[in-house]
């Protein structure tokens, strides 16, 4: 069965779209997007919904579908409800056969989330991220957020496991960071401040990283972590983002 066009002025004349919104819910003022849909190339008309999961009074899911109701991505985070609206994401994924980053499935998730994050006025969205995906989420400005003394020497190894010769200085550092964890092991006070200077080098490397074309395959973490996304950054880069946005066809700026 086919889905209904909703807001899907652009389909036929090429128009953005503009995002409405509305509560999640009676006596829930979380503010969520009305379903939404763009025409995307080859793949076709593609439509982009957000509800509320069945697992988890906070939980929200945002799926992206074809006309013919096939599942291309969907991501599933959690936003407190009152005053704090933090988010944690849980989960993001894209279907195999549409990762070809011309496609930009996985791009159009995360503006998603993005744009729930402006619209509440969130702090920020947390996430724990595989080590096959720090560099998706570094391109959306998502910087490190260690605290885990373990995960912290872990990031650290696989720094120090890079040998390219343009990361020389960056993982010298790590290795006195690393050597610096190992003698101060009793000294919490200097381990807390260890993880603020990792995440400060690893928000380095990740960005160095990210001027190569596949730095997942030649700058690979052997260990994932918590890495974050602050509302202060994405105000900073806030025409970084709307290019994102005006590039898939939305009529949303920050």
């Amino acid at each position: 069965m086919k889905i209904p066009l909703i807001n899907s002025q652009n389909l036929h004349n090429n128009l953005p779209v503009k995002i409405l919104w509305k509560n999640a819910g009676v006596c829930d003022e979380r503010r969520i997007f009305e379903p939404f849909s763009l025409h995307k190339g080859v793949i076709g008309d593609v439509f982009v919904n957000i509800s509320k999961y069945c697992r988890g009074e906070e939980n929200l899911f945002i799926e992206i579908k074809n006309r013919f109701g096939k599942e291309l991505g969907h991501e599933l985070f959690s936003m407190e409800k009152g005053k704090s609206k933090n988010i944690f994401g849980f989960d993001i994924q894209v279907a195999d056969e549409y990762r070809q980053k011309s496609f930009r499935i996985g791009e159009l998730l995360r503006l998603a989330s993005i744009m729930e994050m402006v619209e509440n006025k969130s702090p920020h969205i947390k996430i724990c991220t595989k080590n096959t995906a720090v560099y998706f989420h570094g391109k959306y400005k998502f910087e490190p957020d260690i605290t885990s003394f373990d995960e912290r020497n872990q990031v650290l190894k696989s720094i120090i496991a890079d040998k390219s010769p343009g990361f020389k200085d960056i993982t010298d550092k790590a290795k006195k960071l690393l050597q610096e964890a190992v003698v101060t092991a009793a000294n919490p006070v200097n381990q807390r401040d260890l993880c603020v200077r990792t995440n400060v080098l690893v928000k380095e490397y990740i960005e160095r990283a990210l001027l190569e074309k596949n730095p997942e395959k030649s700058h690979p973490f052997n260990y994932g972590f918590y890495m974050i996304l602050k509302k202060d950054t994405v105000k900073n880069f806030n025409e970084y983002f709307n290019q994102m946005f005006k590039r898939q066809g939305i009529d949303y700026r920050i």
